[in-house]
């Protein structure tokens, strides 16, 4: 990913590569190529990170003060306490500027005294100096020489002398106006179109996203909150954790119904309260050899892990029942030992259990060791699954006889319930009787029914659509504006708000966030919205119907691309459903194969928007000095290419603190003022 002035590179590695290993080899092909780079070029940073991490959870800091006092409360006070969370990798700032002294250079006064850009930044390489001056032995002790030679004020910059054209000295003050000011305007973030400074959690890897969630919370109310300054507030702008917490509130609740309802039958057909409860211990013993198993192997409550217990509920009590209804049939028969008839009637059926159970497990345990991202994905629902029928086998074979010899109930006298249920299963057997006759006096009747449904089903099959995951109404979804390249952080906040006011008309959609700038790449013609909903009792639109209505609004929007995209399942991506990713060593070439399978998509009907993420067409000023001109006026290009950058884009000439030793250190930018360049 490049843009002006930055380039980040994203490495990914295969699912089994020890990231370690990878993160040494990575930074020892980084450190052959530093030789390489442009001697003023910051040194490369390599960091290990999930690619594109994006943050669980964002904060907004708004208030009645200054943005430059809400960006410092956020990072020297905000970030830095959360920083110390548990499980929390970095806390990003989103809407950020930091405090810079800026030095606004006036280049007619500089042209009047004869002052170039060379020497302002000569004066501060010379004058604003901080050094090591080594250490000072004197028997016993040694002490660390430290020169601190650099200015720690603005009105002592002033004073720094510039130059002494005609013997007088010219100050920094005489050629510029020096300020305590903030960064160049390259990021903005707003909540619910409302300027404001975001603070992102983004999580290390394996950790639990809940967890964390709840931490921050706590911090907030316990720690953070309650010493806001007057004006200020700090509010949740948006948290994976809630729908976290509602997916799997509602996979518990699915649970204990899934229980209750599967003992309910069990009741119905087995007609015996003391088997029902036989039946039904064989579900908790199951879930929690289940539970054991993911716990030793690290994983976590989440979806997979939960619909793989909700599945086990209906599948751990077929073994079960399976040897008590033989067991009670032994007793049926006139054995009236039960510990003989538990054991007569495992006996005879374990061979039948043990297939049916097997069958299952043949179907799940392969996804275990499925590679890629379906199996990374599926891996600890087959876990689940296949360890928690292995368990079930275990406990009907050993736990359902052992209960049965001492608990199953027995009786041929049974009241009048008992009866009528059973009257209507005799008939059931009886319908059920007939009907297998029917089907052995027709076999091959049956037998090519069976076929044609067979064939009929993979016909149905190719018509249905598919899909990696299903859609869901999330009660989130993200929007992507994309301005032409070249625009400026000021045209795309207009165009961003102009959208805000668009998603303040709809009642449905409880808060937004929105970011310019906050790209690895700091595009400010780039800008994210995120969208959270009402929950889904407090609405009457779905997330689906929301996000085409808008769709429709956004394309009145002039000179601006907009996109309305489900929440993307890995970071750093968009959520479209469909995605081309094109490979090639000629940029020219790719980018004209991108543009020409951009056109035949087109074609193709029931496609919406289409993209193209990569952007070419930045408008650029190309500058040719007259290098023979140069010559005659002794310079050199080095010296016109400052001068660019100081005049225009600006330049970091040093580091500067207010406390001598002490304290974070800031930028100092030299850059022309405000309508001074023509």
């Amino acid at each position: 990913m490049c843009s002006v002035r930055v380039s980040v590179v994203f490495v990914r590695f295969g699912l089994g590569k020890d990231v370690d290993i990878g993160f040494n080899e990575v930074q020892a092909k980084v450190n052959q190529v530093l030789p390489r780079l442009p001697k003023d070029a910051d040194p490369p940073v390599v960091a290990k990170v999930e690619f594109g991490s994006l943050p669980i959870l964002w904060l907004a800091l708004t208030g009645d003060r200054t943005l430059q006092q809400l960006n410092e409360y956020a990072r020297n006070v905000i970030k830095k306490r959360l920083e110390t969370i548990d499980g929390v990798g970095e806390v990003r700032l989103g809407g950020e500027r930091e405090r810079t002294i800026r030095v606004n250079l006036d280049p007619d006064l500089m042209a009047a005294f004869g002052i170039a850009a060379n020497d302002v930044i000569g004066a501060f390489a010379t004058e604003h100096v901080r050094l090591q001056g080594g250490f000072l032995v004197g028997g016993s002790r040694e002490l660390l020489v430290q020169l601190d030679l650099e200015y720690h004020n603005t009105r002592e910059l002033e004073e720094l002398i510039v130059a002494y054209p005609a013997g007088a000295p010219i100050r920094l003050g005489d050629i510029a106006r020096v300020e305590d000011g903030l960064a160049d305007r390259r990021e903005f973030a707003s909540f619910n179109g409302k300027p404001s400074v975001g603070l992102g959690i983004i999580k290390v890897q394996k950790s639990n996203t809940v967890a964390i969630v709840e931490e921050v919370e706590r911090r907030l109310q316990e720690d953070i909150l309650p010493e806001l300054p007057p004006g200020i507030e700090l509010q949740v702008a948006y948290s994976d954790a809630d729908l976290i917490e509602d997916i799997v509130a509602a996979l518990e609740e699915h649970i204990l119904l899934g229980t209750l309802l599967t003992a309910l039958v069990v009741l119905f057909f087995l007609k015996s309260l003391s088997a029902t409860l036989i039946i039904a211990a064989a579900i908790p013993v199951s879930l929690l050899g289940a539970v054991a198993v993911m716990y030793f192997s690290g994983f976590t409550f989440n979806t997979m892990t939960l619909l793989g217990l909700l599945l086990l509920i209906g599948v751990v009590v077929d073994d079960a029942i399976v040897v008590l209804e033989n067991i009670y049939r032994q007793r049926e028969k006139g054995n009236r030992d039960a510990a003989k008839a538990a054991m007569a009637g495992s006996r005879q059926v374990v061979f039948a259990v043990l297939a049916a159970t097997l069958t299952l497990v043949a179907i799940f345990a392969p996804v275990i060791f499925m590679e890629g991202i379906i199996g990374s994905f599926f891996q600890s629902f087959a876990v689940v699954v296949t360890v928690g029928v292995l368990v079930s086998l275990f406990i009907s074979l050993t736990l359902t006889p052992a209960l049965c010899s001492r608990h199953l109930g027995f009786s041929e006298r049974h009241g009048p319930l008992y009866r009528f249920i059973e009257t209507g299963f005799r008939a059931l057997d009886r319908s059920y009787r007939r009907l297998i006759a029917a089907s052995l006096r027709r076999r091959w009747t049956v037998v090519g029914a069976a076929a044609g449904i067979v064939v009929l089903s993979g016909l149905i099959f190719s018509l249905i659509d598919k899909g990696f995951m299903p859609e869901e109404d999330e009660g989130r979804f993200m929007i992507t504006v994309k301005a032409p390249l070249g625009s400026s952080i000021e045209y795309t906040e207009s165009r961003v708000a102009r959208i805000e006011r668009i998603l303040g008309e709809f009642g449905a959609i409880s808060s937004t966030f929105a970011t310019i700038g906050d790209d690895q790449a700091r595009q400010v013609s780039l800008s994210t919205i995120i969208v959270s909903m009402a929950h889904w009792d407090d609405r009457n639109i779905s997330q689906a119907q929301m996000m085409n209505d808008l769709r429709t609004r956004f394309m009145e929007i002039p000179g601006v691309e907009v996109f309305v995209t489900e929440m993307p399942m890995v970071g750093g991506q968009r959520g479209e459903p469909l995605q081309f990713v094109l490979l090639g060593l000629d940029l020219t070439r790719v980018a004209g194969l991108a543009q020409e399978l951009k056109e035949r998509l087109e074609q193709v009907p029931g496609l919406g928007q289409l993209d193209l993420d990569l952007r070419l067409e930045l408008p650029q000023l190309e500058m040719e000095p007259g290098r023979e001109r140069l010559r005659s006026l002794g310079l050199t290009t080095r010296d016109v290419a400052l001068a660019v950058n100081v005049l225009s884009g600006g330049y970091d000439v040093a580091r500067y603190n207010d406390d001598p030793g002490n304290g974070e250190r800031y930028d100092v930018r030299l850059k022309a003022g405000e309508g001074s360049l023509h």
